[in-house]
C-alpha cells in the first residue's frame, strides 16, 4: 500500500511538470528550486546586500505552463560586476485569488531589498500579466527611497484590471523595452485577448513587433502562449532581441556596477 502511495505521488509530479532535471545557468543567486512542486512556487527576492535585483514574473498561465519559469532559470546573470540577486514570482504573487490579486508580496520584497540597498538597481522583467503586474508593484513602491536604476522589460503584456489600462509607464522607471505579438493566431492566446494586450506602448522606449504571421527559429507561429523567442529572438526584418536592448542599456545606464 505504502508503495502504492509512493507511486501516485510520483505519477501526479511528472503530470504537474517534466521528471528531468530543468537546465539552470550556472551563478544565479540564490539558486532556483528545481522540483516539479517548487516550480510552481516564489523564488522571493532577499533582503541581502546587492548592487541589483533581476525579477521575472509571470503570467496567467505560468503555474501550468512554466515557460517563463524556465525563462528564469536558463538566463545567466547579468554581465554586471556587483553582486546581483534573482527572484521568480506570480503576475498575483502567488496567492492564487484570481479575483481580488494584488502584488503586495513583490511589493513587500522591494521594500526590504531596497531598505538594505537604497542604491541598488533593478531590472524587471514581466510575460503577460506579469508585466502590468511589473507596473502595479513599481508604482506601489514610489515612495521608497531609491537612487539607483530601474529597467523594465514587458513581454506581450496584458492588462490586470482597470488600474493598467492606461498602459502607463511607473514614475522611476528609467528604461522600458516592451516586445509583443500582433496579431495572434494561435487559439491558446485567447486568455490574452480577453485580459486586453498592449501591444505597442508609447511610453516605452523600445517597441518590438512580433506577427503571428511569421514564424521563430524553431518553425512555430510567434504567439503570445511562447514567450521565450519574443524575449531572446530578433523579430523579422531586426537586427537586435528584446533581450540583446535590455543588456546594451544595462550598459550604458552602468546596471549592477556596469559591464565588467
Amino acid at each position: 500500500m505504502q508503495r502504492n502511495r509512493l507511486s501516485y505521488l510520483l505519477a501526479g509530479c511528472c503530470l504537474l511538470g517534466s521528471c528531468s532535471q530543468p537546465q539552470v545557468a550556472e551563478g544565479i543567486d540564490p539558486a532556483p528550486r528545481t522540483g516539479p512542486i517548487e516550480r510552481r512556487t516564489q523564488e522571493p527576492l532577499p533582503a541581502r546586500p546587492a548592487e541589483l535585483a533581476f525579477i521575472f514574473v509571470g503570467g496567467f498561465a505560468e503555474p501550468v505552463l512554466l515557460q517563463f519559469r524556465s525563462i528564469y532559470e536558463q538566463t545567466p546573470p547579468l554581465p554586471c560586476k556587483g553582486r546581483q540577486l534573482r527572484a521568480y514570482y506570480a503576475w498575483e504573487s502567488g496567492t492564487g485569488n484570481l479575483l481580488f490579486h494584488s502584488t503586495w508580496k513583490l511589493q513587500r520584497d522591494l521594500r526590504a531589498f531596497l531598505a538594505v540597498n537604497p542604491a541598488a538597481d533593478v531590472v524587471l522583467v514581466g510575460h503577460s500579466y506579469g508585466g502590468s503586474a511589473i507596473m502595479d508593484a513599481l508604482r506601489g513602491v514610489a515612495d521608497v527611497p531609491h537612487s539607483g536604476k530601474v529597467l523594465v522589460l514587458t513581454v506581450d503584456p496584458v492588462s490586470r484590471r482597470e488600474r493598467s489600462k492606461p498602459r502607463e509607464r511607473a514614475p522611476q522607471v528609467d528604461f522600458w523595452i516592451n516586445s509583443y505579438c500582433y496579431p495572434y493566431r494561435n487559439v491558446r492566446d485567447v486568455a490574452a485577448r480577453l485580459g486586453g494586450p498592449w501591444r505597442e506602448c508609447p511610453q516605452a522606449d523600445v517597441n518590438i513587433r512580433f506577427s503571428a504571421l511569421q514564424r521563430d527559429a524553431a518553425g512555430k507561429r510567434y504567439a503570445h502562449v511562447y514567450p521565450e523567442p519574443l524575449l531572446m529572438e530578433p523579430a523579422p526584418g531586426q537586427e537586435k532581441s528584446a533581450y540583446q536592448h535590455l543588456l546594451e542599456a544595462c550598459g550604458r545606464l552602468g546596471i549592477g556596477g556596469g559591464k565588467p
